[in-house]
């Protein structure tokens, strides 16, 4: 890391290899970890690399209420994906910021000195995307968009490139879920993440550019906390059937607010949130277990392996069993090493 982490209650945070108990699970096939473990909670820090750019999957399991300085003396351009709950950050020449779960922007900083405040008893999850400006300066052409941002680059002023954060889109979950569940090693996995990481700048690109969220979350934090809260329960529940009026009533949220902070928080339906957990879900099982499709499909709470394979195959564009298949073919291949 290029940077130092200090704890405002704790000191300065010492990282090592060791993964504390309460993340393994948070554990990615490929990547680099680094780990901590003090007053303050545990946190987990995964690094994978590619010439255009680093990806970092951050997850922080706080014990205590507690603000934390990140501080460095190198420029970052950064790619950042609220992934799970929200937290507060305070950005030298920018600001006060809030990065709510579902949303993302493009930060530049000449050097870091950011503020995070988090609460106890959360797992925050951030995806960070470090990119090379040559990258970015290659996709201005294309996107006007940047124009003004890369200006602020240029004079090493910090800048942000939307005024207000974006919401995350099903199509850019599907490629972080990729860049995550990266299957190669070696030289192909570097040149796998080049891609997926051009791809996703794209799709945020295409975003901004045609349909950017102009309107920021008007909702106050305990009800915000209750549609985190509904978003916790339909992950927990991808087995179950639950319909909007017993989710409304769980959580203590009227349906109507529930639908509309749902949208502006996720970007979705409630239902299309719903139908993109299980088959994410469906794929990790598929890829990682050797249960049996039927086996996975009760388990994702499908009355019968037909309906299953038939909503997965239109969700993907293929079906189970040949996922199965080519991800056996991938396993028993080279190990992606490039001579």
């Amino acid at each position: 890391m290029n940077t130092t982490l200090r704890s405002h209650s704790s000191g300065e945070i010492k990282f090592s290899g060791i993964i504390p108990p309460s993340l393994l699970k948070l554990i990615i096939k490929g990547a680099k970890p680094t780990a901590a473990t003090g007053p303050f909670g545990d946190f987990l820090f995964q690094e994978m690399q590619s010439p255009e750019a680093v990806v970092w999957y951050n997850n922080y399991l706080l014990t205590k209420d507690d603000r934390f300085t990140d501080t460095g003396k190198l420029p970052e351009m950064e790619l950042q994906f609220g992934l799970n709950n929200s937290f507060s950050s305070q950005t030298g020449g920018l600001g006060a910021r809030k990065l709510h779960d579902g949303s993302f922007n493009l930060v530049y900083v000449p050097f870091v000195e950011t503020e995070l405040d988090f609460e106890k008893g959360r797992i925050y999850t951030t995806l960070d995307v470090l990119l090379t400006p040559a990258l970015v300066i290659l996709l201005a052409q294309y996107f006007p968009v940047l124009d003004s941002f890369l200006e602020k680059v240029a004079k090493q002023e910090a800048a942000v490139l939307c005024a207000l954060d974006q919401s995350t889109t099903h199509e850019m979950k599907k490629i972080i879920d990729a860049i995550l569940g990266n299957p190669y090693s070696g030289g192909t996995q570097k040149f796998y993440i080049s891609t997926k990481v051009t791809e996703l700048l794209i799709v945020v690109l295409e975003k901004i550019t045609h349909y950017p969220t102009l309107h920021r979350v008007f909702f106050p934090k305990e009800e915000i906390e209750k549609i985190y809260a509904a978003k916790d329960e339909l992950l927990g529940n991808l087995d179950k059937s639950i319909t909007l009026l017993i989710l409304s009533r769980k959580v203590g949220l009227n349906m109507t607010k529930l639908k509309i902070g749902f949208r502006q928080l996720y970007g979705s339906s409630i239902a299309t949130f719903r139908l993109n957990a299980r088959m994410k879900e469906a794929t990790t099982r598929l890829n990682d277990t050797a249960d049996s499709v039927g086996d996975i499909c009760y388990a994702l709470g499908y009355a019968n392996p037909q309906h299953f394979s038939k909503t997965f195959s239109k969700y993907y564009g293929y079906t189970p069993t040949q996922l199965r298949k080519e991800n056996g073919r991938k396993n028993g291949a080279d190990d992606g090493k490039v001579n």
